[in-house]
This record gives C-alpha cells, structure tokens and sequence, in this order.
C-alpha cells in the first residue's frame, strides 16, 4: 500500500506559510514605525538665513557682489538648493550681482504646493519684484531650466538673456513616478528617511550624479546639501515632486524661444548620463542658442564640480547681451 506524499516533505505545510509571511510583515512594519518614532524630529533651519515674501509663502535666498549693473539669478534643479549655486556665484559676484533662491518644496523656502510648473514660475516673478531685480539673466540648473523655460514664455521681454546648465528645459514622465503614490506608509516614510538620513548614501548619490571630477563633500558641504532634506515640511514636499512629471514645457512651447525668446545659452557636462548625448545641440537648437559649451569630465552638477566653466560660459552670455544693448541704442 503506497503512503499518499505529504506536502511537509518539502517543509512547512502549506497553512503555516501564510502565518509565518503575515508574522514576517508584522515584524517589518513594527521596525518601519519605530524608525519614524525615532526619526520623527526635524533638523533644526540653520540661523542667519535670508528670505523675501513671495506671496503667501516666504523664499529663502542668498546674494553677492555689488548692487549695480545687470543681475544674474540662479535657478537650481532638483533635489537641490543655493548650496549647489555658491561655487559660481564665487566666480561670478566679483564682477556681477548675483542672487540665487530656494524652489518652493526645496531647500529652506516654505515648503508649499501645488509644485507645479506654473507655481515654480509664478515664484520666479514674485521673486524678481520683491528683490527689483530687473532684467536679469536667468540661468537654470537641470529642472531650473524648465522653470525659466515657462517663466519666459509667460513673461516676454522681462529676461535679457537666459541660460540652460544640465537642462533640456522640457517635461517628462520618468519610470517609477508612480511608486510613492502605491508604496503605503510606514514603509514610503521609513524608505525616505533611510535614504536622506545616511550621509554615506547621499554622499554616494551625489558623487554619482557630479561626475568623475567632483570635489570630495566636505562634512560642511555634506550638511548644506543633506539638511534640507530632513527639515519640517521637505519629506512631503519631495515625495509630491517625484510623484509629478518633471517641471517644464512641451517641445513646440520651448521652441517658441528660437524665434521671440531672448539671447541664450547651453552649458553641459561632457558626461551627464542624465540626457542623451543629442539634448545639448537639440537643446541649443530649440531656443536659439549658439552651439553648446561642454565641459570635459564633468557630469550632471557642472555648477559644483566646474564652477570656473559655468561662470565663464555665463560671462560669455552677459557680453553678448550687453553687445546687443549697444548695438540698440
């Protein structure tokens, strides 16, 4: 008489897997609740920091150089702050008045919605007349260049030049937007604060994204890179962001720049592997500029890793305006 096989040949029976995976969930969500328990404080806002209302909100921002001539403003990118501008505007403010803000969502401005396209824009302008900055050159840094890119088509004839640095300028779904919206809490929560709150991770991450010639994160730039992420307000604010297409403008909007936009400039890292190696002339093409100034052994954070180039290429755009001017009057 042969024995019918049992299913414990192969080990657990089948009624005890369910409990032991339920058991095993229960564990790590209990470990992902504790972990915000004990994370749940915010990081202190540094003293001293500078802000301007730009409507109901206030906008964090820092300034240099001499009151006088043509302003520049610096638009960060994602992910980012002023801290990723401050080696440029070094170069730039012994010449030039510079000033750079935070995004709203970023950095240490209010952490507000709807973090829009449009909203991004509309702080763009109310940062301008709140500081009477008046026609400056806009340059912006990847996403930045996509609020610029929407603020000029908004507001004609406010920019005397605008500049691209690591930016297309357009909007765009990436693959896995939709993950924070299906990844419930406590786990989403949990996740991001292991990720920001891990020096070594965020270092590694911004090495990355810098490129082959980034100078080492020193523990003063670490903290200006890595604390406004863990303020009050920044966990809801990125995870809205990275839920949302890129910020900027479809390809025929951007395209209207070649023909009523005013004088531009393409500045990229050799070695960005964010874009294709076509998006710098493409680029440049679409709104009019000359060809694209690359920046050898640079990646994604030509502002941090080649600030000299950046500001050369800046300078460049500010002769070519002021040239215009005369040529003008």
């Amino acid at each position: 008489m042969h024995r019918i096989p049992s299913i414990r040949r192969h080990g657990l029976p089948w009624t005890v897997i369910p409990l032991v995976a339920l058991c095993l969930l229960a564990a790590i969500t209990s470990a992902a609740q504790a972990y915000i328990w004990a994370t749940d404080a915010p990081a202190t806002v540094p003293a001293g920091l500078t802000f301007v209302p730009t409507g109901t909100y206030q906008t964090r921002f820092e300034a240099w150089g001499p009151r006088t001539g043509r302003p520049v403003v610096l638009v960060h990118g994602a992910f980012e702050s002023v801290a990723i501008w401050r080696p440029v505007a070094a170069q730039l403010s012994r010449s030039v008045h510079v000033e750079a803000y935070d995004l709203e969502g970023y950095g240490y401005s209010d952490h507000v919605g709807p973090y829009t396209t449009g909203s991004l824009a509309t702080q763009l302008q109310k940062f301008l007349v709140a500081r009477h900055l008046e026609h400056p050159i806009l340059v912006g840094h990847s996403l930045g260049a996509g609020v610029i890119a929407r603020f000029v088509l908004d507001h004609p004839g406010v920019a005397s030049g605008i500049a691209f640095v690591d930016g297309d300028g357009l909007s765009a779904t990436y693959p896995g937007t939709w993950v924070p919206g299906v990844l419930p809490d406590p786990y989403r929560t949990a996740l991001y604060r292991s990720v920001v709150r891990s020096g070594s991770l965020v270092s590694t991450i911004f090495g990355l994204a810098c490129g082959p010639d980034c100078p080492t994160l020193t523990p003063g730039a670490l903290d200006a890179v890595q604390r406004p992420f863990l303020v009050a307000g920044a966990e809801q604010a990125l995870l809205a962001f990275s839920s949302r297409p890129i910020v900027g403008v479809t390809a025929p909007e951007l395209s209207r720049l070649r023909a009523t936009g005013p004088p531009a400039l393409v500045v990229f890292g050799a070695q960005d592997d964010v874009y294709p190696t076509r998006t710098p002339a493409q680029t440049a093409s679409r709104i009019g500029a000359p060809d694209p100034v690359l920046i050898a052994a640079c990646g994604h954070l030509s502002p941090w890793s080649h600030p000299r180039q950046v500001a050369g290429a800046v300078r460049s755009l500010l002769d070519r305006v002021s040239l215009l001017d005369r040529v003008g009057k």
